[in-house]
């Protein structure tokens, strides 16, 4: 059995605060690969110090795309069976824009913009005890922003930033156009991808510019509905619970 961990679901409209947990998890149901799920507050455990990870074999294995690579050999997963080279290395370069751009986009409607960080703060560390509560988001906040900075979207201003976000939601409207999912009539892993990134987006009442990007696109936010009843349909994970 595959053990998947994630962060507890406090936000309400997603199934999961983290886009690539998200992924991971739909993967795994359009698959039909059974799993089950143990949620973890701090990820400092896992391999990459990051979640989504996995415990396969007794082993850890941490990152969303080395999990899937290795699911490919080890379950024979692969959502793109039917697409040809063309069409595979399009999805690559879509999945990369997705998670490389849009996902630091995002994080700043999180962690920068005043009203998201008003909002996430206390859903995301309310179970730290006093006085950590006020301590931890102080020290959270700060390695984000040095993450953003980093990367390069946070030397931006904000209009800047929330610009280069609604592009890459306007070219992600083109790709898909009037089909029901990116690569025709079913979904691959780069509708998985999609589907993490755009539930975290528009899913959550956490108000943004890039939100209101994303409603600005009626097949986005049609395929996100579309992916949502596909993922709450599909195989239902078993709750870990530790022994006492």
């Amino acid at each position: 059995m595959i053990r998947l961990f994630q962060f507890p679901s406090t936000l309400k409209g997603t199934p999961n605060a983290s886009p690539f947990c998200v992924k991971l998890e739909c993967a795994l149901r359009l698959g039909g690969i059974p799993y089950e799920i143990e949620q973890v507050p701090n990820p400092a455990g896992g391999p990459k110090h990051k979640v989504p990870f996995v415990e396969i074999d007794g082993a850890r294995i941490g990152d969303s795309a080395l999990i899937l690579d290795l699911l490919a050999t080890r379950n024979g997963l692969d959502l793109d069976r039917g697409l040809d080279a063309r069409k595979r290395a399009e999805s690559h370069a879509l999945q990369r824009m997705i998670e490389e751009r849009l996902y630091w986009v995002m994080v700043y409607s999180r962690w920068v913009e005043p009203t998201g960080w008003n909002i996430v703060r206390p859903l995301f560390f309310a179970s730290l005890p006093w006085p950590m509560r006020r301590l931890v988001p102080r020290m959270a906040r700060k390695t984000v922003l040095r993450k953003l900075d980093g990367h390069g979207i946070g030397r931006h201003s904000r209009e800047e930033v929330f610009a280069l976000g609604a592009r890459d939601l306007a070219a992600l409207s083109d790709l898909l156009g009037d089909n029901p999912f990116l690569f025709g009539d079913r979904p691959t892993l780069a509708d998985a991808t999609l589907f993490g990134f755009l539930v975290n987006i528009i899913g959550p009442d956490v108000p943004s510019p890039l939100k209101d990007a994303a409603l600005g696109h009626a097949n986005l936010v049609a395929h996100t509905e579309r992916m949502g009843e596909i993922f709450a349909s599909a195989r239902q994970p078993r709750r870990f619970q530790a022994a006492a």
